[in-house]
């Protein structure tokens, strides 16, 4: 049986500890790969968010098939340890958590500050390539839905600040107003309108976190944060930035940590909504 007592969040001095336990996988997440090259946490695999969590076709995350084949050739097993973390204030990492767990993998973490807190307290960093581990057969998993919206329940559910829902822009308060965009403008997020979704309140991602260490802020303070913009627990949120990395780091805020069960991440995003036809935006 597949272990849950998992916590979703764990320390740096967690990690060094932990890092070399046979039932643990520790995954960089990066958008590049060039990162892990550069220095990566001894032991870590290399997992690049653009190129390995993406499908190489169409636009979009992997599907089920895809996964278990990514995950058995990252040698992990229904009950293996993941533990991910990445730079840019670790919202990569967040997404594969996201990701994974979407899918249902049930012992994932991530960690506090990710690279930027381990580098600062003064650990090793590793060039070498760890190679693969043996490769083992990772079963097809079944998808939670509770755990994503898509653009449908966004223009059914949450637009226009519906009765029952919250709605949450994780961009910045640049992009969340129309007037600008952050980032490069990679191919799977081809999209030209600025705004965002009516009703939509807007929570920067880095808000979460501590400016220097990128760890994440106290829960009571956190709770404050979401309150603000509706969320209470009895409501249903849905959380977007543009291609669902950022709303990831709030995601996992507010589902892993606050412990709000009726949090979707929208993984299409403003890259997705943005470009639809018809559809109300807010400036």
């Amino acid at each position: 049986m597949t272990r849950t007592d998992t916590p979703p969040l764990v320390s740096t001095a967690w990690l060094a500890e932990h890092a070399g336990d046979p039932d643990v996988v520790v995954l960089q997440v990066d958008e590049e790969a060039a990162r892990y090259y550069e220095g990566h946490v001894p032991g870590a695999l290399l997992v690049s968010w653009l190129d390995d969590l993406h499908a190489p076709v169409q636009r979009g995350y992997l599907d089920a098939i895809a996964v278990a084949d990514l995950l058995g050739a990252l040698g992990v097993s229904p009950d293996t340890h993941v533990v991910a973390l990445g730079d840019a204030h670790n919202t990569y990492a967040a997404c594969a958590f996201w990701l994974l767990r979407y899918y249902g993998h049930r012992r994932l973490s991530l960690v506090d500050g990710g690279t930027r807190a381990w580098v600062a307290e003064g650990r090793p960093l590793s060039s070498d390539d760890e190679g693969p581990r043996p490769r083992v057969t990772y079963p097809v998993p079944a998808a939670d839905a509770e755990v994503r919206a898509t653009r449908d329940d966004i223009l059914e559910r949450f637009v226009g600040e519906q009765p029952g829902t919250a709605l949450l822009d994780c961009r910045t308060p640049i992009e969340y107003e129309g007037r600008g965009a952050t980032g490069v403008d990679l191919p799977v997020e081809r999209h030209r309108v600025p705004g965002h979704v009516p009703g939509a309140r807007n929570l920067n991602s880095v808000d979460v976190l501590d400016e220097e260490t990128h760890r994440f802020l106290p829960v009571d303070v956190l709770q404050g944060m979401f309150a603000e913009r509706g969320v209470r627990g009895d409501v249903e949120v849905a959380l977007y930035c543009r291609l669902a990395e950022r709303s990831s780091l709030l995601w996992f805020a507010l589902h892993e940590l606050l412990g709000h069960r009726r949090a979707r991440n929208y993984d299409g995003g403003w890259a997705e909504y943005g470009s639809l036809m018809d559809v109300p935006v807010e400036r």
